[in-house]
């Protein structure tokens, strides 16, 4: 063990959502990034300060704090709010202590390390994986030695980029325990169960007898890394080299027993890029959780081969260790398009798996995608009519459409930009461009697929009617009247919209005018929650 005298380690996680817009995430979303970068370090005896943006109100100032005397910062994000938080946080860091060392990793600096080192809020990006690769920078840091000796790097070297070795991808039998005396567990559960005006995004459906005026306590955990899926979509693909490790299924289940012991969690969220890889590790997962008797419900993320490759009775060790959600990546409906995106679904297996899931009162979680680079206006068609058919078939499936983006590190986003598509150049460009649901402004969508779109999230919702608002029989009608467009694809006239937003007037639930803006407007405003946390600071 490195002798350290307890140098310190600052480690930030950045808002996923910008809270000005009145946005924030579930808070089961754990900062499991920054534990599984800390398990290295902390082993080695250094003094690691984790502050994670969702769960401290002046998180820059705390920052700041805590890197005066600090060996090193480093930083982690994926896509979306995160990308322009975390560099208005590493911007702010260099100003104040321009000789600090600045790390970064997650998967968009992963793919655009040069962003990060040209503008100067990184000495080093780790590429991919990063357990190994954090605690050998922290060692070298410490030590004094060059970071060109550490596999896994990007540097900046007479101005141009310069990759260190390759690291390899490895199992987790590789790495540290994790840290979870780190984690201020309490305050994530606070925030789960304190109702909150806020629009809370990635909220999982809630089971069992929980409700929004009975909320669980969530938790998060990653139990594997990597995807073996070649999906040209995905920069997973680029950054794990479809490697696919995970923890074994009995190991996975007396970890996670024994977490719910410490942490008191009612509902646990795998956050793997794809859980259900192995057929073998999900039944001794299962199996065991069973076995220990483990109080919680479960969900993950799975394929839909997947699903139609497991056998009936794994398929009911899933209901029986109380799963009771999967998400399934369906992405279109067009065979031709399933090929040319690398997923190469057959089309009738996508409602047979949903089906096998549902019927067993699992939720399937199921996420279609338009206009792909090249794709025609009658596949994406298809894709709605087939998530209609899907919805309408099995009303407790989620069946969400979402418009492409090009993704940095993958195959399609370079065919977008041959296409013309121009990529956003700033970080506060790349922060703001990807909200899937609504600001669709970058996708070049045909105007007749853009209402028909919207039509269809709009019917989609009041079907799912049933489960929340209104009075019963006005649920009833105008879910009946939902479900008849559903089912034939016809979203002319519609009605039942109009009523039920009659309906939110006359019964006084409309947002005030403060809130009540579109959320393509929304997207568009200058202001953000970090801009305003800077200019206090």
């Amino acid at each position: 063990m490195i002798q350290s005298k307890r140098k310190k380690i600052v480690l930030f996680l950045p808002h996923r959502a910008d809270p000005s817009r009145g946005e924030t995430f579930s808070a089961d979303l754990l900062p499991l990034e920054l534990l599984q970068i800390a398990s290295g370090p902390v082993a080695d005896g250094y003094d690691v300060v984790m502050v994670d943006a969702m769960i401290e109100e002046d998180y820059i100032a705390k920052v700041l704090e805590a890197c005066d005397g600090a060996l090193l910062f480093a930083s982690s994000c994926i896509l979306g709010y995160q990308v322009y938080d975390g560099y208005v946080v590493a911007k702010a860091v260099r100003e104040r202590f321009p000789k600090l060392p600045i790390i970064w990793g997650g998967w968009f600096p992963s793919v655009t390390p040069e962003m990060y080192l040209r503008e100067g809020i990184a000495d080093a990006v780790g590429i991919g994986q990063g357990e190994l690769t954090f605690r050998d920078v922290v060692r070298a840091v410490d030590a004094g030695t060059s970071l060109e000796e550490v596999p896994g790097l990007a540097l900046l070297r007479d101005n141009k980029v310069m990759y260190t070795a390759n690291r390899a991808v490895v199992g987790f039998d590789q790495f540290e325990r994790v840290p979870w005396e780190l984690l201020e567990f309490e305050k994530y559960a606070s925030k789960q169960t304190t109702p909150t005006r806020m629009k809370v995004r990635h909220r999982f459906p809630l089971p069992g007898h929980w409700t929004p005026d009975n909320p669980p306590r969530g938790f998060s955990f990653f139990s594997s890394f990597g995807c073996p899926e070649p999906c040209t979509f995905c920069c997973s693909p680029l950054v794990t080299g479809r490697r696919w490790k995970a923890i074994p299924g009995a190991q996975l289940a007396e970890e996670i027993a024994e977490l719910q012991q410490r942490f008191k969690f009612d509902v646990l969220r795998f956050q793997d890029a794809n859980f259900g890889v192995a057929e073998k590790r999900t039944r001794e997962f299962c199996e065991k959780m069973i076995e220990l008797k483990v109080p919680i419900h479960w969900n993950g993320t799975v394929e839909i081969e997947t699903i139609m490759r497991y056998k009936e009775d794994t398929c009911d060790l899933l209901r029986d260790s109380k799963c009771h959600l999967l998400w399934l990546g369906a992405e279109t409906g067009d065979q031709e398009m399933q090929m040319q995106i690398g997923k190469k679904i057959k089309l009738d297996h996508i409602p047979e798996a949903i089906g096998r899931l549902a019927n067993r009162g699992i939720i399937p979680g199921t996420f279609w995608i338009i206009g792909y680079p090249g794709e025609t206006e009658e596949a994406m068609a298809e894709t709605l009519r087939w998530a209609a058919m899907v919805k309408h078939k099995y009303p407790i499936a989620g069946s969400e459409v979402y418009p492409f983006r090009p993704i940095p590190g993958t195959v399609d986003f370079n065919t977008a930009v041959k296409n013309g598509y121009e990529p956003p150049k700033s970080f506060y460009d790349w922060g703001m461009c990807f909200e899937y649901k609504y600001n669709a402004h970058n996708t070049p969508l045909p105007a007749s697929i853009r209402e028909t779109w919207r039509r269809y999230n709009n019917t989609a919702a009041i079907y799912d009617m049933h489960v929340q608002e209104g009075p019963a029989w006005m649920r009833r009608a105008l879910s009946r009247m939902a479900g008849w467009r559903l089912q034939r694809g016809k979203y002319e006239l519609p009605l039942e919209q109009k009523l039920f937003d009659l309906y939110v007037r006359v019964t006084g639930q409309r947002q005030n005018a403060a809130e009540d803006v579109s959320e393509d407007y929304q997207q568009l405003q200058p202001e953000t929650h970090a801009q305003k946390q800077i200019a206090s600071v």
